[in-house]
């Protein structure tokens, strides 16, 4: 189990700014999605993004949970769907790098930003799950 401080740094570093963001985005997105509907235009990149957007807010949210379930030292979640919720996030992180733009620099300290989140809960997960198997 990490140390409650490092999680805690984990929040407030990288959690809490990445949800601010993808609330400040994710209403730009749902306008565009709403807006290409309404106009009946680009219907598949609308939903591409509205895809996007919940894969995204599924990643987020998983971290989340993960983060409180910590905090709280249970251990009785689904390993196996926070890791699915890991790498919904992790691939709308990376797609969202590939495609928007800006410099390449810009868009790894802007989208890769929530990677560490999940670096680190991935290691808090393998981890976990190698203590497991050596326990049991």
């Amino acid at each position: 189990m990490p140390h409650p401080l490092l999680l805690r740094l984990v929040a407030i570093t990288v959690l809490f700014p990445s949800s601010l963001a993808a609330g400040f985005w994710s209403l730009l997105g749902l306008g565009f999605v709403a807006d290409a509907l309404l106009r009946s235009q680009q219907p598949g990149t609308a939903a591409l993004v509205l895809a996007a957007l919940v894969a995204g807010w599924v990643g987020l949210g998983t971290a989340w949970r993960l983060y409180y379930w910590l905090m709280r030292k249970e251990t009785d979640f689904d390993r196996r769907r926070a890791a699915w919720g890991l790498a919904s996030g992790t691939l709308v992180a990376i797609e969202l790098m590939a495609t928007s733009g800006g410099s390449l620099m810009f868009r790894l300290a802007f989208f890769g930003w929530p990677l560490l989140a999940v670096a680190f809960f991935g290691a808090v997960l393998w981890r976990m799950r190698r203590q497991g198997a050596s326990t049991s």
